[in-house]
């Protein structure tokens, strides 16, 4: 295990002289930036960001989730590591994971309170200790994983290929096995994996779009990029749901279950947003691109940063409103932009990064009055202030 520390460099977009006011020195202090000032008047949604990381310049910095105590872990799917950011000390800690490059991928606060994640190249699941740091490999059971040595480093292989992983209302862990055609469950007491097969016939080379979410009542929903659907499976009968995507090659990427109990999805190369409703299976398609769409932003002279709206992963904000970043070429591209989409008035808001090209990537909401995410380009955490 690898730790290194650094003091990160918050920065403030389009910073003004009332804002100053309000916010004062603990926004340009960055750990003081998780706490609101008193009395401080209302800002427009905005982004600070932290960092860089330590291990750069580009460490694949993608998905962050917050531990019990509040910590901050960033996955570095390109260093095959995690970053811890303290809120006291605005220090980032790195731990590397047990196999090297091994694509950790999706994060998850598990019920036990440890932080679980998934090795894509490793076959296994990771469950991280978040006061120590330590790792535990958890391989899959399927398509003949198999743990051995070489050169004196652990390797696996196995064709799982997990890529996210998330909690279930059954007090489970779900993760996507894109290499399966299907999904997984573990067992948070005894640690047992079962899979569930999706009727699809498309397997591996979707592995690394994978994302599993809470849905509906008691449903996980993940999506199947190339096969233009999404799924949904009942944690208590099994039973599964396929929903189609009006626009054929839409590449449904983003789910998420929205404030209205309706599956919200971004479509990436169709640069729409689909609603499900869950009762009767009817979808409904939102333009980000078009007349009604983010070209109109374009047409009155406001660039969105970006040379097309590419959305990725979807979240929900403490004010009710969708949030999802805005890439050129997907989650690995160029945007430099968080958007904002309301289900009430269908209004969309987009908000730049500090940092030009900065790639937001995976994004959580747990912090209410905030969406955080970490940038993939920039190698920083970024956090929109949204109230």
């Amino acid at each position: 295990m690898q730790q290194v520390a650094t003091r990160p460099r918050p920065s403030l977009r389009r910073t003004t002289r009332p804002l100053l006011r309000g916010l004062g020195v603990a926004v340009l202090t960055g750990a003081a930036a998780f706490l609101p000032t008193a009395g401080a008047r209302a800002a427009a949604p905005h982004v600070v960001e932290y960092g860089p990381l330590p291990t750069g310049p580009i460490s694949g910095a993608c998905e962050v989730e917050f531990d019990r105590r509040g910590r901050l872990w960033v996955e570095q799917y390109l260093a095959g590591q995690f970053a811890r950011m303290d809120p006291k000390t605005g220090r980032f800690t790195e731990f590397k994971t047990p196999m090297p490059l091994s694509v950790p991928g999706g994060e998850e606060l598990g019920q036990d309170g440890a932080i679980w994640s998934t090795e894509v190249t490793g076959n296994a699941l990771l469950r991280i200790d978040p006061d120590s740091g330590s790792m535990r490999e958890l391989p899959l059971p399927w398509a003949g994983a198999l743990s051995t040595t070489a050169l004196g480093l652990p390797l696996h292989t196995g064709l799982g290929l997990a890529n996210d992983i998330s909690k279930g209302a059954d007090g489970a862990m779900w993760f996507t096995l894109g290499g399966l055609n299907a999904v997984g469950r573990v067992d948070m007491a005894t640690h047992r994996m079962t899979k569930y097969r999706l009727p699809t016939a498309v397997g591996a080379e979707q592995a690394l779009f994978g994302i599993i979410k809470p849905g509906p009542g008691r449903t996980m929903v993940t999506d199947m990029p190339l096969e233009n659907k999404v799924y949904s499976i009942n944690v208590d009968t099994k039973a599964v749901k396929a929903y189609t995507m009006p626009t054929p090659l839409s590449f449904p990427l983003g789910v998420t279950t929205g404030p209205d109990g309706a599956i919200w999805v971004t479509e990436e190369r169709a640069m729409k947003l689909a609603r499900i409703d869950p009762a009767t299976g009817k979808i409904a398609e939102y333009p980000l691109l078009g007349a009604h769409g983010l070209l109109s932003g374009l047409l009155n002279g406001i660039s969105i940063g970006n040379p097309l709206p590419i959305p990725g992963p979807i979240v929900t904000g403490s004010d009710g409103r969708l949030y999802f970043p805005l890439n050129f070429a997907g989650s690995v591209g160029l945007g430099n932009r968080m958007a904002s989409f309301d289900p009430a008035t269908h209004k969309v808001a987009t908000y730049a990064t500090p940092s030009s090209l900065s790639s937001p990537c995976d994004i959580n909401n747990e912090q209410a009055g905030s969406i955080w995410f970490a940038e993939l380009t920039a190698n920083k955490v970024g956090r929109l202030i949204i109230g």
